[in-house]
Order: C-alpha cells, then structure tokens, then sequence
C-alpha cells in the first residue's frame, strides 16, 4: 500500500489519538464541563455523564479526556489516574479485575463462592479495590466507562452503596445514549449526585469542512500530486450526506476518497505512458 493509500485511510479511520482532535462549539463545550469536573476534588459529584446520539464522537470524546488526565498525571509526577472502558456490563468482580489487568497488576481475589454472600463479598472487595487506586480524594481515580447503560443492577449498587456523594476516591464518567434506558440508568445513580455533559448537535455545514480539512492535515495529507484534496463542492455533498455526524463523514468521505482513487492514474501509470511515448515515431497524416 502506498503511503499516499495509508494517509487516505488514515484520515477518516476511527482513532483515539488525542492529536486527531478538531475542536467545535458543541465538543468543546461538553469537554470544558467535564474538565471542571474532574478537577473539581473533593467537591465535585462522583458521577459524570456524557450523552450524545450515536456516531457524534462521545467515545472520541472518553478517550480524549483519558489522555488530558493521564498527561495531568504525568506532568504531576503521580500513578495513573484513568481507565477507559469500552464496555461496562459487568459484574463488580469482573470490572475489577478487568481494571487491575489493564493497569497490569492482579486484582486481590480469593477463590470467592457463587452464592448470594460471595457476591457481596466480591463486590465489597470490588470496590475496596478500586477505591484504593486513587491517591486521595482531591487525587481520584477516574473510570471512563462506554455504553454504560449495560451497567448490571449488581454494579450499580456497589456504587450507590459503596461511594460518596461527594469527595469520592473513584470518579465515574459515563458515556450514554440519549434514550431511556440511559435516563434509568441516571436515575439509579442519583444519589452520588450527577454531572451532565451532552453533545446533541451535529456539526453545520462550515464545521464539516473545517472537520474535513483538519482531519486531512492530521494524516499528512496536502495538494499536490503526493497529496488529495476535497474541493468544495464535495465538502458540501458530504455535508448533505452526512447530516453533519461525524461517524457518517468518515464514511462519505472514505467513498469519495476510494472513487477518485479508483479514477485516478497512478504516478507510475503515468510515468510509463510518459516514457513509451518518448522515442515514439511522430505520425504525421500529411
């Protein structure tokens, strides 16, 4: 594959490279809410929502905000401090040892009972667990957890039960559907008091193009013969396309990309055609 073809299918791939990022009105907005957040310390709510409609970035979004803490982290010299999940239906036992593998460290598990009292057990532990990741509660530990309204009732209740509502260790930011299993979801946990960020609009038409332009600059992508572009016109037809959501760009975008490619000759193409020319005898009908 040229390295033309991987920039193309570099640019409008799915990413969580935080320099992949272009800022607009909406996802700023929402960041700049969960950013306080997160740096609110002892007291800021435990819990932290992202809602946006599907294909609008808010995994993008999880990603982004786990790469500004851990950078915050860094720059202070301390452990790390957030973990994105992409997933979170899972039993306490389970999501714990799912964090402690990621962070590479064993997760502190007997050989537990199946039973109703093992259960609780493996949830007080659970929570023990991850509540000792932080260093304290102005340093939280921050579980960035996606499709979150898959959470089980058994999860649930360890943290209505187990976390504060306020000054929490462990911090929990949820990224969610705007529909109503969510706002069950919400419900359940509003005793730990609740933060809400949305990102409900999808980009306009200026947006679009400026989405299009950064993302090509992000994977090197220039005018030129070594490089591609989207004239205006085509800007336009995927914003119309698109409806201007994010997830639905990329794939306008890629369509057009692979057509031009498609029609498009070859440097080396050309390159030959141009030297089976040269030497050529001139026909002349005269």
């Amino acid at each position: 594959m040229s390295g033309t073809q991987s920039q193309r299918d570099r640019a409008f791939s799915e990413t969580a490279d935080p320099t992949a990022y272009v800022p607009r009105d909406a996802t700023e907005s929402a960041l700049g809410a969960l950013q306080s957040w997160s740096r609110e310390g002892a007291v800021g709510p435990t819990v932290a929502c992202l809602t946006a409609a599907p294909g609008l970035g808010k995994t993008f979004l999880l990603r982004l905000v786990e790469s500004r803490l851990e950078r915050r982290a860094s720059a202070a010299g301390g452990a790390r401090r957030a973990i994105y999940l992409p997933y979170a239906g899972l039993l306490p036992r389970d999501l714990c040892e799912w964090v402690y593998g990621l962070l590479g460290r064993a997760a502190p598990f007997g050989s537990g009972s199946t039973d109703e009292a093992g259960e609780a057990d493996d949830s007080r532990v659970a929570l023990e667990a991850l509540t000792a990741l932080a260093d304290s509660g102005d340093s939280p530990f921050f579980l960035l957890m996606d499709d979150a309204d898959s959470m089980p009732p058994e999860t649930i209740r360890m943290w209505v039960d187990g976390l504060p509502r306020e000054g929490s260790p462990l911090r929990l930011l949820l990224a969610l559907n705007p529909d109503a299993k969510s706002s069950r979801l919400l419900a359940s946990l509003d005793s730990l008091g609740i933060l809400e960020a949305s990102l409900d609009q999808p980009m306009s038409e200026e947006e679009t193009a400026t989405y299009l332009k950064g993302r090509m600059r992000w994977a090197g992508l220039g005018g030129g013969s070594e490089g591609w572009e989207l004239d205006e016109v085509a800007m336009r037809r995927i914003h119309t396309l698109s409806g201007g959501v994010p997830l639905q760009v990329h794939r306008f975008a890629e369509s057009i990309f692979a057509s031009e490619a498609a029609e498009r000759p070859s440097d080396l193409d050309t390159k030959l055609r141009r030297e089976d020319w040269l030497g050529s005898p001139i026909e002349d009908d005269l």
